[in-house]
Order: structure tokens, then sequence, then C-alpha cells
């Protein structure tokens, strides 16, 4: 069950519309959201989620970049890419990192965070 979910997106405006979306389905959910990938690093050197929703391109840093720094401290967490365009590139890319478990398209509609959340209709 997911009741924590960290998102790591350079874009705020999606941050405000998610945010708003996830408590309308549930409520209780712990919500966390960067903008920048090194705070976001940092914030799970010391805390636990259960899913991390991670920008594909950032202007830090790439997502696959962020799973590499992950990887290096050793922290393991439920990782779906978040990606305005399904690129073949990334799709191949994501075979390499075993925590990656699919991809979202942005925006992310209602049904998929239902279903990210375990909420059936």
């Amino acid at each position: 069950m997911v009741n924590r979910i960290i998102f790591v997106d350079d874009d705020t405006i999606q941050h405000m519309i998610n945010r708003k979306n996830l408590q309308r389905l549930k409520p209780e959910i712990e919500l966390f959201f960067f903008e920048n990938p090194y705070k976001a690093l940092e914030w799970l050197e010391g805390n636990e989620a259960d899913l991390l929703i991670l920008d594909v391109n950032m202007p830090e840093m790439t997502g696959w970049e962020f799973l590499d720094l992950l990887r290096q401290k050793e922290r393991t967490i439920e990782v779906k890419m978040l990606t305005s365009s399904m690129d073949p590139v990334d799709i191949e890319m994501s075979l390499n990192y075993s925590m990656v478990s699919g991809f979202l398209i942005k925006p992310l509609k209602n049904e998929i965070m239902a279903e990210i959340l375990g909420i059936v209709p």
C-alpha cells in the first residue's frame, strides 16, 4: 500500500495539481515534493517513502543520474519514471535499474493516480 510518495520534478505547476488530486483521492496520504533533485537526495538520506515519482529530464540532473546517486548510497525504493514523451531510449535505460517499475506520462491522470494508490473504482 502506498502511503508516502516523493515527487522529484522541476515543474511546480504539476506539483500543485498532483498534490490536490492525490489528496482528493486519499486525504491521509503523505506527499513530499522537490524541484531540486539534490534536496530530494538529501531528504531520502533520513526519510523513507513507499514510492518515488521521478522526472526523466530536469535541469540539474537527469532522472538516470539521480538513480545512479541513489544506487551509490545503497538506497532502494520503488520508482516510477515521469516523462512527457515515451522515448524508446528511456525505456531501454530503465532496464539498467531494478528499482524502476514503470513509466508515467505527464500530466498524471486521476485514473493512474488511483491505480498507484490501489484505489479501485
